[in-house]
């Protein structure tokens, strides 16, 4: 594929920004250089507490950042650091109750000025900021009322109202505060089962989007440097998790529901006296939002939290690989793919083992998996196919289930996949067939399984049982029981964003028992990318011009939401002619609605990758003309792009 010149220029530039900020080599040291900023992994606040105050001296100064680990490339960038000590990315903890005191001075020991925001109790409304000028010192002093996962911020533009992904980007720290009730943060105990995550991004002048480099981190480090967690089963886990970026991440749980107990923006807490506080497995964090989740595993194994955007877990984040990864029209060589978990993933994702129950460590041999008795199943053969110039010059693939006993030819896709249409309660095994080139892994998203059926080859599983890549021309079988009902999806995992995009993902719906699925009356919404390019369409059931859909009036239909996509954001919205469409939300996730919620509302919702939801409308009119409109959004903002495909959908008479 020809590159266009603007491309090109837009490649220069690229490396011409490297070259300026990344080091000249990349060498293993055995010691940090004393400007180096170690990762924060916010166990420890900064500070002395004197009674009911905190004090804290802060410094703003340069410093040399390895996202990749010690031996990693590194990068020069601004950061926070306590007075006397290194600098650190995240900055420095401030941590406290409600209703103590902070006093702080930061001292700004960089050449500019910097404007420094959210070092101030959170009123509604904007939020100060505060310019500091080279060599001078700002002192802060406020009483902290407001629980929640704030953080605070410094840059050199004063009408930012989120951190910048540049030199400044890392010039942020968590700013966490208690309800009074809970006990004290430097509580030792209490800490081991709560964290602090703080997510951050940069970007090289000039990269923008996902056509160019980007690399995001949690508490300072990129996937496989990040911190492994390791819990116990059955421990009870509550994470503030703080986007200290100006991009939207979409956070995936691998095998667990996750309860949001709070969500807040840079000025005010949304969900705290909410009654029944929304479960999932997959939510939005927005720029400048934080959100407090609890959960607790009940299985043992190895699992991930991750951003599942692509562009935002992609292994293109090393540093190493950040122009040789990239070629010059700024897409990814489609048959230079490494699937390797260490290797394909990168950024922001988190490995967590869970160790057996304390009770079980010795029976179980340290977390090996005891063999499940022998129980009889329903069987799927699931092949993964490949069909070359689907796209322009370049492949589409796509999982297709056997039918009777002849096996699909070779390069028969379906995209989406084949519906996978199980029970809950029902034992199924799933043959994976790869008949791809290239190794490659399948993620059952939302299922609660065996960690070594999860889908990340390399590491789920455990210690002792740890999931192999399925080979090409080899299989993969696939055992878990489904305990809920809902909608949910498989897709190919540890990959660089080509295969998802261009077919590899498919709707999985588990039913209650002693129901089917009646496709009169239960319809599934598919949305993803129209193929691998940058500026795709958006695609509804593997297709920019869906094919019109058929209601029955009076009839409760569902529909089934499942969004795929591999870096987008989608605005959804059902229509008539006089736009006074409604529906009711029945779940999220497969976890099914408060009664609060299942109630009818305006047809409209906002959704991304990873995120399953279900309605159910009733017409009554028939002849009635409905449209599913489907508008792509740009991440940050939800800001409409003009990409816009429209699923009809007609009323018929009983």
């Amino acid at each position: 594929m020809r590159s266009s010149p603007r491309a090109i220029a837009a490649a220069v530039t690229l490396t011409l920004a490297l070259a300026r900020t990344l080091d000249a080599e990349c060498p293993t040291r055995n010691a940090p250089e004393p400007r180096e900023a170690l990762p924060n992994d916010n166990r420890v606040a900064a500070g002395a507490a004197r009674g009911d105050t905190l004090f804290v001296r802060l410094e703003a100064r340069p410093a040399t950042w390895r996202p990749d680990g010690a031996a990693g490339c590194a990068l020069q960038v601004n950061a926070f650091a306590e007075e006397g000590k290194a600098a650190s990315i995240p900055g420095p903890l401030l941590r406290v109750r409600s209703g103590m005191q902070i006093v702080i001075t930061v001292r700004n020991a960089l050449a500019k000025p910097l404007w420094l925001r959210g070092l101030q109790d959170r009123p509604a409304g904007p939020l100060d900021s505060v310019e500091i000028f080279p060599d001078s010192t700002r002192a802060f002093r406020f009483r902290a009322t407001a629980p929640g996962a704030w953080y605070y911020w410094a840059g050199a533009e004063s009408a930012s109202q989120f951190p910048r992904s540049n030199e400044d980007g890392q010039l942020v720290g968590a700013l966490v505060v208690d309800d009074g009730k809970r006990p004290d943060a430097r509580d030792s105990a209490r800490r081991t089962q709560e964290r602090v995550m703080v997510m951050t991004r940069w970007t090289p002048t000039g990269a923008t989007g996902v056509e160019g480099f980007q690399l995001n981190a949690i508490n300072g480090r990129s996937w496989p440097a990040t911190e492994r967690l390791q819990y116990d089963v059955g421990d009870s886990l509550h994470w503030h998790v703080i986007n200290a970026s100006d991009e939207l991440h979409m956070m995936h749980l691998h095998g667990f529901y996750f309860r949001i107990d709070s969500r807040g923006d840079a000025t005010h807490d949304s969900l705290l006296t909410r009654e029944r506080p929304p479960t999932r497995v997959t939510t939005a964090v927005r720029r400048g939002e934080w959100i407090s989740i609890s959960w607790s595993p009940d299985r043992a194994g190895n699992w991930l939290f991750h951003c599942h955007l692509l562009a935002h877990m992609s292994g293109d984040q090393r540093l190493t690989n950040l122009v040789a990864s990239h070629d010059t029209a700024g897409h990814h060589p489609p048959t230079t793919i490494t699937h390797d978990h260490m290797d394909a993933m990168g950024g922001l994702v988190m490995g967590i083992t869970v160790r057996p129950a304390r009770s079980k460590v010795a029976s179980t041999r340290s977390g090996a998996s005891v063999a499940s008795p022998a129980v009889r199943r329903r069987s799927f053969d699931l092949f993964v196919d490949r069909r070359e110039r689907v796209y322009g010059d370049r492949p589409g693939y796509g999982f297709v289930v056997q039918q009777g006993n002849q096996r699909p030819a070779t390069d028969s896709i379906r995209i989406p996949g084949s519906t996978l249409v199980l029970t809950r309660g029902e034992p199924v095994e799933i043959t994976v067939h790869n008949r791809l080139p290239t190794p490659m892994g399948v993620h059952w998203h939302g299922i609660e399984l065996e960690s070594y059926y999860d889908g990340v080859a390399g590491w789920s599983g455990n210690a002792s049982r740890v999931a192999p890549m399925t080979a090409p021309g080899g299989t993969f079988v696939v055992r878990f029981t489904p305990p809920r009902a809902g909608t949910f999806i498989y897709h190919v995992h540890s990959e660089r964003g080509e295969e998802l995009a261009s077919g590899l993902y498919g709707p999985l719906i588990v039913l209650e028992p002693g129901t089917t699925f009646d496709e009169r009356r239960d319809h599934t919404f598919v949305i993803a990318a129209d193929g691998p390019t940058v500026k795709h369409r958006v695609a509804v059931n593997g297709t920019a011009t869906p094919d019109t859909v058929t209601l029955t009036a009076g009839e409760r239909h569902r529909i089934r939401l499942i969004d795929i996509s591999a870096n987008d954001v989608h605005l959804v919205s059902l229509r008539d002619a006089t736009g006074t469409v409604t529906w009711a939300l029945l779940a999220n996730d497969g976890w099914i609605a408060s009664p609060a919620d299942q109630v009818p509302r305006p047809a409209r919702t906002v959704t991304s990758a990873g995120i399953t939801q279900d309605f159910e409308i009733t017409p009554t009119v028939p002849g009635a003309v409905y449209s599913l409109v489907i508008t792509q959004a740009i991440s940050a903002g939800a800001t409409p792009t003009g990409q816009v495909t429209t699923v009809p959908l007609r009323v018929r008479a009983p």
